[in-house]
């Protein structure tokens, strides 16, 4: 058994031009690689190539078919180096359902899924909880997570890291606690893991925060990348930007309606549960969830639900500067326009003074992959952030 050190719970404020330490093995040029790889996604899906993100050096070996939720992983190779990364939440609905999915379950037990049996282990603590929409995500990749890892060892790969983002990076702090508990021989003896999470919501309780810390955090080999405006860490529903979500949408998703009005969603049961417990409304929503999923899933049996939902977020958060919005005009006219220009004094360069002329950043900005990529080149390699054409993608603005 490892030996487990005394867990100091740090919270890391990293700003430019302040002197505040860093954990000592905490890698800024994996993490800078890693958030790129994350953002593989988001390229492809926009551009139709991830080339102009991919680190050098890293070779794509794996990607997994789309499962369960739309689960989805790829497995990268640098050398002696693999990485698992896990994708986060996309457009499509079921995504969007592991997510709000959110009831606490135990940290250890068995979940089916059209009547196969998955074991999962997260923690030996019996008052830890989890997210069971997340948990449901681990047991759709595990058991191809456990043969891609046994390919990287038979090809001399034994340095595991784990990552992802949004979803993807809850998913990521699970798989790694399932991987670890695993019973001996199930993965190889000489893997070492470690995890890098990014802009995760929270996947457990307090006591599920505090053991993992303990065996992981505190060995220094699992770390959450946090921008703090970012809303979505400070969730244990991790809603995604993107226009398909909104109260009325949420409705329809858990009740199969594909139309619906303001008046029906305000006579709708969930939307009087917002009035209830967010127990009550995690363990109503998680119940109809379950239902719209077995069409495309099968028959999901749980163990039973715990009575809480005291979400708690994890130790050894590595603290990013908010990403700065660039300032554009809400109206391109404005300068063309004599009475607003000599009413609003602009500064030397040209910047006015009344910030309620510009654009506010979207809601889910501060959220998006490809600014916390640029983030970690701007704290911790200037050099490369002075280089980068392309700071915000237009898509984001």
């Amino acid at each position: 058994m490892k030996p487990i050190r005394l867990l100091v719970a740090r919270v890391l404020v990293l700003l430019p031009g302040v002197g505040v330490s860093q954990p000592a093995d905490f890698d800024p040029a994996l993490a800078r690689d890693l958030s790129a790889l994350c953002a593989t996604h988001t390229f492809r899906d926009l551009y139709g190539s991830d080339a102009a993100i991919m680190p050098e050096g890293y070779t794509l070996i794996h990607t997994s078919t789309p499962r369960g939720m739309d689960n989805l992983f790829q497995v990268f190779r640098k050398g002696a180096m693999g990485v698992i990364e896990v994708r986060g939440s996309t457009a499509d609905p079921l995504s969007w359902m592991e997510n709000i999915h959110a009831a606490m379950l135990p940290a250890r037990g068995t979940v089916e899924i059209d009547g196969r049996p998955f074991d999962y282990h997260f923690a030996d603590d019996t008052a830890a909880a989890v997210h069971a929409g997340y948990t449901l995500g681990v047991a759709f990749i595990a058991d191809e997570v456990v043969e891609q890892l046994r390919t990287l060892d038979q090809q001399g790969v034994h340095d595991i890291v784990i990552t992802g983002h949004s979803q993807g990076g809850a998913l990521a702090h699970l798989l790694r606690a399932h991987l670890e508990h695993l019973p001996s021989g199930r993965v190889p003896a000489r893997l070492r893991f470690r995890a890098y999470a990014f802009a995760h919501p929270m996947v457990g309780n307090a006591a599920f925060a505090k053991g993992y810390g303990e065996a992981f955090c505190s060995t220094g080999t699992s770390f959450s990348i946090i921008n703090p405006e970012d809303p979505v860490p400070g969730m244990p529903l991790a809603y995604h930007d993107h226009r398909i979500f909104s109260s009325g949408t949420l409705n329809g998703m858990v009740s199969g309606q594909d139309g619906y009005d303001v008046r029906s969603v305000a006579r709708s049961a969930l939307f009087r549960m917002f009035r209830g417990t967010l127990t009550d409304l995690a363990q109503y929503t998680s119940t109809s969830v379950e239902k719209r999923i077995a069409k495309p899933v099968g028959e999901v049996r749980l163990p039973p639900y715990r009575e809480e939902m005291n979400y708690a977020p994890m130790p050894e958060r590595v603290l990013l500067e908010p990403f700065p919005y660039p300032l554009i005009l809400r109206d391109s006219t404005i300068l063309s326009n004599d009475s607003i220009m000599q009413a609003n004094p602009r500064d030397e360069q040209g910047v006015f003074h009344n910030k309620a002329l510009y654009r506010k950043a979207p809601g889910f900005f501060q959220h998006k992959p490809y600014n916390y990529f640029v983030a970690i080149l701007r704290r911790w390699f200037p050099d490369r952030y002075a280089a980068l054409r392309v700071k915000v993608l237009p898509e984001n603005l």
